[in-house]
């Protein structure tokens, strides 16, 4: 299915328990070595939002909502509207060509940010239709997936920057069943460098179901599906915190594509229901010259126990709610 400008906006709810929209990016601004990962979501026929948000600057403070009361949000008359969704101090505006406007107000840090240039054309996983069964259970509506830019002014405590930097965006809407996936083996890979090579992939099982890889890479206008993907990590001391990782990407012509990251800075987010932590992780990568940025997702949890860790289990990344001080992962 060919993007339409109607993808950006909210779209009409089933009245579905399961039905939900959210939109989510991440980023990463090498030169003022600022990233982040931010999403808003909703779920209209329960009245209920969800917010998630982590930034940091390297060397300086990180903000990081990812857990309890603060991140569920009472829906109001005004959280839906014709080309914004509202969540809180939370919001997602489409501004047309594909172009996003997305804004946070907390009183720890606020944003005003725009995804102004695309590398490619927003698309969902699969062109070839090889997803559509399992993707049913996760987007039974729609889905988009799009690298490119994204600049405007970030205030993290008492400090103000103004960034231009890569940045991936995605958005969903229809059911969502979460309870339908296994999380103790998920990856999620996706990044960009510019028009010269963005991606997207991921991999999940479905409980009592088929394993699922989908995806794709867009090279210069030229976009493949994946095939499979493989993500192996470099892990920290600590058996949590991942240092770097190596992902393979082949492609639906038996092509495969290497990429050998290393991490920027990371968040952790239990999720009791699943006795299970997702991390997601903000890394650059050299691509043919050019230092790009992606986004590690994933589960750690392969024994599927029931502990969830705490900040001091932790080397490099980040559990704790609030703002704190970044630890470096290099010098």
């Amino acid at each position: 299915m060919k993007y339409d400008l109607s993808w950006d906006k909210p779209h009409t709810p089933s009245g579905d328990v399961l039905w939900q929209e959210s939109d989510c990016y991440w980023f990463y601004d090498r030169a003022q070595r600022i990233g982040g990962f931010h999403r808003i979501g909703q779920k209209p026929a329960t009245g209920k939002g969800q917010v998630t948000l982590f930034i940091f600057r390297e060397g300086g403070q990180r903000f990081v909502l990812s857990a309890g009361p603060r991140t569920e949000v009472v829906l109001d008359q005004d959280s839906r509207q014709g080309a914004k969704q509202v969540v809180g101090g939370h919001t997602a505006q489409a501004l047309g060509n594909g172009r996003m406007r997305f804004t946070w107000q907390e009183p720890e840090t606020d944003a005003d940010l725009e995804f102004y240039e695309a590398f490619h054309e927003p698309r969902n996983w699969s062109k070839t239709g090889h997803s559509d069964e399992f993707m049913s259970n996760i987007n039974s509506d729609g889905h988009l997936e799009c690298s490119g830019r994204i600049r405007g002014t970030i205030r993290i405590g008492t400090e103000t920057y103004t960034i231009d930097g890569l940045c991936h965006r995605d958005r969903s809407w229809g059911l969502r069943d979460n309870s339908r996936a296994s999380l103790h083996r998920y990856r999620m890979f996706s990044g960009t460098v510019g028009p010269e090579l963005s991606f997207a992939s991921f991999f999940l099982d479905l409980k009592g179901g088929p394993s699922m890889v989908a995806g794709f890479v867009a090279r210069n206008g030229v976009d493949h599906d994946v095939r499979d993907l493989r993500v192996i990590m470099r892990m920290d001391r600590d058996g949590l915190t991942p240092l770097g990782s190596t992902g393979i990407l082949t492609l639906e012509t038996g092509e495969e594509i290497r990429i050998e990251s290393n991490s920027v800075q990371g968040f952790l987010t239990p999720v009791p229901e699943a006795n299970s932590v997702s991390q997601d992780h903000i890394s650059t990568f050299l691509y043919n010259g050019k230092v790009g940025f992606l986004d590690l997702e994933f589960c750690i949890n392969p024994g599927r126990g029931a502990y969830i860790p705490e900040q001091s289990d932790l080397t490099f990344g980040v559990i704790e709610q609030g703002l704190s001080q970044c630890v470096l992962y290099r010098d």
